[in-house]
């Protein structure tokens, strides 16, 4: 009887592998067509959409200026626009993203684990009631118009240039170039320093009594030559001169001077006015009172440190 052969080696495991790593493999080979085409359309979504948002924007905001009584600057129009635009390529990316994460979920069949995580969900918006208010408060900020992208504005102490409104936050740069970043819940009182226009304001302390009329003369003088200056008259909306006498004081008299200015000039103009008025009262030799710092003598100095006083003179 002859022996059996040798047994047949059995082949190696074939390692199994995922359902989902099958399924995704099986998926972008079959539809990478598909997958092209998406991408494509996502990047012309993203690349063409911005020039219809800016049209689409300046649209609705020239209509709506139509529609009310009193219209806006053409500079008050430049900033909305510049804002909401932001704010709309910013929502743009935000669902661009949205979708792939949802086109993603949908081939891995992951919805059903997501749909598990709903109390984790609701925990976090729970616990998160604070980043709620700030976008209830972004909407509302966007919603009144409070302010807008290139305004001056002063909230919670921090003064600043605004770069960036969201829905979430406030970016600011101060005059020192520091950024600072304002969540929108925390705004509750919100100054506007250059909405529509802005007030530049000069005073000048210390005018001796004899010499008020003429330096009231002087302030509408120099305001009108400089309202007549074509390098200041797109600036300057109505003509700087004085306007009151806010204080008296044992130095003198102070006046003061104004102007309405656009919202560009709310500084350079009180600069470029302090300026002039300081020629102009140079040429005519008028001069203020101020107060004058008087060294202590010697002796006196030495008393106050030893706590004798101002005793009688040394021999």
């Amino acid at each position: 009887m002859a022996s059996p052969g040798p047994l047949p080696t059995p082949a190696p495991p074939v390692p199994a592998t995922a359902p989902q790593a099958d399924q995704l493999v099986g998926w972008l080979s079959a539809s990478w067509v598909a997958i092209f085409v998406f991408a494509l359309c996502l990047f012309l979504v993203w690349r063409y959409t911005r020039p219809y948002v800016h049209r689409a924007v300046v649209r609705i905001l020239t209509a709506q200026e139509r529609a009310m009584p009193t219209s806006a600057p053409d500079e008050e129009l430049l900033k909305r626009a510049a804002t909401l635009e932001d704010l709309a390529n910013r929502l743009i990316r935000f669902l661009l993203v949205l979708a792939v994460l949802f086109v993603f979920l949908g081939v891995l069949n992951l919805w059903p684990a997501i749909a598990g995580l709903g109390l984790i969900i609701a925990a976090l918006t729970v616990a998160g009631q604070s980043v709620i208010l700030d976008y209830i408060m972004g909407m509302l900020i966007l919603v009144e118009g409070q302010y807008f992208k290139g305004d001056t504005i002063s909230v919670g102490g921090i003064e600043g240039l605004v770069e960036e409104v969201g829905i979430r936050r406030t970016v600011l740069r101060d005059t020192r170039g520091i950024v600072h970043s304002v969540s929108n819940g925390t705004i509750r009182v919100s100054s506007n320093l250059t909405r529509i226009f802005a007030v530049a304001m000069v005073d000048i302390e210390g005018v001796r009594n004899t010499d008020v009329e003429a330096v009231i003369a002087m302030m509408d003088q120099v305001g009108e030559e400089m309202s007549a200056d074509p390098a200041w008259a797109d600036i300057i909306v109505e003509a700087p001169a004085y306007r009151s006498t806010p204080a008296f004081t044992d130095l003198g008299v102070t006046l003061r001077m104004t102007a309405r200015v656009r919202t560009q000039g709310r500084w350079t103009v009180p600069a470029e006015l302090r300026r002039r008025l300081a020629l102009a009262m140079g040429a005519a030799g008028i001069h203020l009172n101020r107060r004058t710092v008087t060294a202590t003598p010697p002796e006196r100095a030495a008393d106050d440190v030893t706590g004798t006083g101002g005793g009688a003179p040394r021999p």
